[in-house]
């Protein structure tokens, strides 16, 4: 299956290295290498009239493991790893009230395709590029990886259809829509360019092997003593609980891991926030961020999650490593304006306006905390990071839980300490620019300027 934009390193015709320890370590070296993008990829492979017959027999299972026979057997052997035994304590129990899942999608080749077609209806494609950092709605995004992580879809079909878009070749279904026939257009250049990021980090892979896995990274930097929760050290490994669960007192955290605990999605903004906080403002083995979410993503892949997460971690291919950090609380004010997304996922927040406060709820006094009965919580009363952060205004709240994506919400440049541009998607190039106060050590290194973000989510 074409599974990538472009072929990779063989046969070497369609980018320009024959062998993987020639892959660039930069993406944008990469990039540019096989630019213009829009004319780079093959055509997609013809669809076969039949599909390989089944093999006459399956080998038997040594106990105590079987293979199902049945739809509703595959289900249950899929579901047991989950359903035997919590996670982790006082995990979340059920979607709030009145949230809506950013992901409520369905498997298979037809829904995939169904789900490109809606994306060029909608002006999605079109609108991608102002679009893609949103928190809430459906098509902020065009949430198409776990299609593409399947195998049910191809980056290359994908392609395909917004050339038809793109030249007005599709014989007039979407002639209504923004951009019909009028070529590559700011959203569907930026779809593009995410998706080039998804080969990127297959090539990677190729060229680091192993080291895809390991806590040096692809940079075979040992120089971090990470933190590592065990039972020897109890502080962390409730540290880390409080991280699983979403109860960091850090509203943009908790609320994407809710989020993710209870649809298996979460944001590419949020991932991205994610990844940072637990590397680089707890200082914990990255890994252990990436086998969550290997647990949990219904997207999952593994070259994108593991790649970026040590992107993000610093010991990646991103050549700032440990000065890019992303800051959680002026990122809440960029991307969730009005509070609606850490409120749709913390319901226990909802009854606060105050945007500083929704976002890091130990700002409130005793009196609020008594008045919205949220006296003695850990998340309030013992954040895991005090991120102390201004603006030169008060939020205020309202607005439907799991509504309108947020794609275009404005930003506050008041206690800014810099700004780049909005960023694409996990394991990507984001926009924050100074320090938090009370980071010490390596954390405070880390801590500098975020650029552009890539990657496809």
């Amino acid at each position: 299956m074409d599974l990538t934009l472009i072929l990779t390193l063989s046969p070497s015709r369609d980018i320009p290295h024959s062998k993987a320890s020639d892959l660039p370590d930069v993406f944008t070296s990469y990039r540019k290498s096989v630019e213009p993008l829009r004319e780079a990829p093959r055509r997609v492979l013809p669809t076969p009239n039949r599909l390989l017959p089944q093999p006459p027999d399956v080998p038997s299972q040594s106990s105590p493991f079987s293979i199902p026979t049945s739809l509703d057997g595959i289900i249950s052997a899929l579901h047991k790893p989950i359903t035997s035994a919590p996670f982790v304590k006082d995990e979340p129990s059920s979607i709030p009230p009145g949230t809506k899942s950013a992901h409520p999608f369905h498997g298979g080749s037809k829904a995939g395709h169904a789900r490109i077609d809606h994306l060029i209806q909608s002006a999605s494609m079109t609108n991608y590029k102002d679009t893609r950092n949103g928190l809430l709605g459906t098509d902020f995004s065009t949430k198409l990886s776990a299609w593409l992580a399947l195998g049910c879809i191809t980056a290359r079909q994908i392609h395909h259809d917004l050339l038809a878009f793109e030249d007005g070749t599709d014989g007039g279904k979407w002639k209504d829509i923004e951009g019909y026939g009028k070529g590559e257009n700011r959203g569907t250049a930026a779809v593009r360019f995410e998706l080039l990021w998804r080969d990127y980090m297959r090539l990677c892979t190729a060229k680091f092997g192993p080291r895809l896995f390991q806590l040096s990274g692809f940079r075979n930097d040992d120089s971090y003593r990470w933190k590592m929760p065990s039972k020897a050290q109890p502080e962390l490994e409730e540290m880390l609980t409080r991280f699983l669960n979403g109860t960091t007192g850090t509203g943009l955290i908790d609320a994407s891991q809710r989020e993710l605990f209870l649809t298996g999605y979460t944001s590419n903004r949020a991932r991205q926030n994610v990844a940072s906080f637990l590397s680089k403002h707890l200082g914990i083995n990255w890994i252990l961020g990436a086998e969550w979410y290997e647990c949990l993503l219904v997207d999952y892949d593994v070259n994108n999650n593991w790649g970026n997460w040590q992107y993000v971690a610093g010991v990646g291919n991103d050549p700032r490593g440990e000065a890019r950090v992303f800051n959680p609380i002026k990122q809440s004010f960029d991307y969730d304006s009005d509070g609606d997304y850490v409120k749709a996922w913390v319901p226990e927040l909802r009854g606060l306006e105050d945007l500083q406060k929704i976002f890091q709820a130990w700002k409130m006094s005793d009196e609020e905390k008594k008045e919205h009965e949220l006296e003695g919580q850990d998340m309030i009363e013992k954040p895991l990071k005090r991120i102390d952060f201004h603006v030169g205004r008060r939020g205020g709240g309202g607005g439907q839980y799991g509504g309108s994506s947020r794609g275009h919400q404005r930003h506050d440049k008041a206690g800014e300490s810099g700004r780049g541009k909005g960023g694409g998607s996990f394991g990507a190039r984001g926009g924050y620019r100074g320090r938090g106060r009370g980071d010490k050590g390596r954390g405070q290194a880390r801590h500098g300027r975020m650029d552009k973000a890539s990657h496809f989510d």
